[in-house]
């Protein structure tokens, strides 16, 4: 790190390792990081290295302790880190060193220094094409599947797929990986947990849904009645099913009558941003189909029961 900055800030940098401070702080520090003593042109400063994978809202925490401690000013130096953590800590005007990459030190006048960072850009809501990437890696159990691999899988460009990539980066999803150069996805051993980290920036496939008087016998089952093909659970007096908006001109869907407020349904249509071929069935997988449930059907006991039911045998 030391002669990074040097070579970043041209100006004297010394850098050596701090074990005082390790008795003023939690016993967790000694295992969690590195603490550092840096002085440069005069300034005195600290600096906390993580020893692992450490989320913001720690580094956040542990860096004001160390700082308000010490009474110095204290900076995070990373080996890696993502985007989104990276523009978080920017947000916060939290000082950061990414080796290699970029210097963020605003108390000595750096306010931000790039040297070949790739430039990502924000994302609002994940894109329907990476969240069937996401959700296609967890069923096929990827390992290691590069952009090129994954553009073939989802039988897109490999533009397209690298793009999806690139949310996955910003939105800090934990299966990246590395191949040679390459980048790279690969799916952890515990599939319920990281369902669970991704509930926050998953959206339901959804786009439109379409009620109709008579029953239209499409092939794609969707909703609540994929969730009961999957379980015990008994399906509504009428089928739903999905449609793409690829399939919706020849399935003629718009221009059919809808019910009207009342009225009985014969059958409700789910457009979709996606549908994953699942166990080679017309039926949506598992996670989309949760996903697609209605706030008034979640609120179902039974419904819940059978989503964990179906979650429990065919994904985890």
């Amino acid at each position: 790190m030391r002669e990074y900055l040097k070579k970043t800030l041209r100006q004297n940098v010394k850098i050596k390792e701090n074990n005082d401070l390790y008795d003023r702080l939690p016993l967790a520090f000694k295992g969690r990081y590195d603490l550092f003593d840096v002085e440069i042109n005069g300034i005195d400063w600290l600096a906390i290295q993580p020893k692992g994978d450490v989320g913001l809202i720690a580094l956040r925490k542990d860096r004001a302790k160390v700082q308000n401690i010490s009474g110095l000013n204290c900076a995070i130096f990373l080996k890696s880190t993502t985007p989104y953590i990276k523009e978080k800590l920017v947000e916060d005007g939290i000082p950061f060193v990414l080796k290699g990459k970029q210097v963020y030190l605003p108390f000595i006048g750096c306010l931000l220094s790039n040297s070949g960072e790739r430039d990502i850009a924000p994302v609002d809501i994940i894109s329907y094409l990476t969240q069937k990437l996401i959700l296609m890696a967890i069923y096929e159990r990827w390992n290691k599947v590069t952009v090129s691999e994954a553009a073939t899988k989802l039988g897109v460009s490999k533009t397209s797929a690298s793009r999806c990539f690139d949310e996955i980066e910003y939105l800090n999803v934990n299966i990246l990986d590395t191949k040679g150069k390459a980048r790279a996805v690969t799916v952890p051993s515990d599939i319920k947990q990281l369902w669970e980290q991704l509930q926050h920036i998953l959206r339901s496939p959804v786009i439109r849904r379409y009620e109709f008087p008579n029953d239209i016998y499409l092939d794609k089952k969707a909703g609540i009645t994929a969730l009961c093909e999957y379980s015990l659970l008994s399906d509504n007096a009428y089928t739903t099913y999905a449609v793409t908006k690829k399939e919706l001109s020849d399935t003629g869907v718009k221009k059919l009558k809808q019910v009207r407020k009342g009225e009985a349904i014969g059958c409700a249509v789910l457009e979709v941003g996606y549908f994953i071929d699942y166990n080679h069935k017309p039926i949506q997988d598992p996670l989309s189909a949760s996903l697609s449930l209605t706030n008034e059907e979640l609120q179902d006991e039974r419904v819940m029961k059978s989503i964990n039911e179906m979650l429990e045998e065919y994904v985890w």
